[in-house]
């Protein structure tokens, strides 16, 4: 696992990442998205929509296996990290 999906996960952790769905329901918290690069296409556009209405960065680089991964949950699409410390932390090491 890299260092970007250990500090996702230590967010996890800390209870600063929303996932699923809820992350449109509080959409300005969220400092940085991770999408599964194997979101489908009607998904990803909304969620890429609302990344540019709100200046949110947004990362695909990792599929749905993988992000389930770092949580250690089953079939995680969408990430929001909700803390400014992470999302520099996670910034960084890209």
């Amino acid at each position: 696992m890299d260092e970007i999906l250990k500090t996702l996960g230590l967010a996890y952790r800390a209870r600063k990442v929303i996932l699923g769905e809820e992350i449109l329901n509080r959409i300005s918290e969220v400092k940085i998205m991770f999408l599964a690069s194997d979101l489908s296409e009607k998904s990803r556009e909304r969620y890429e929509k609302k990344c540019f209405y709100y200046g949110i960065d947004h990362i695909d680089k990792y599929d749905s296996q993988i992000l389930s991964a770092a949580f250690g949950k089953s079939n995680v699409k969408t990430a929001g990290v909700i803390d400014k410390g992470f999302k520099d932390a996670i910034l960084k090491k890209l």
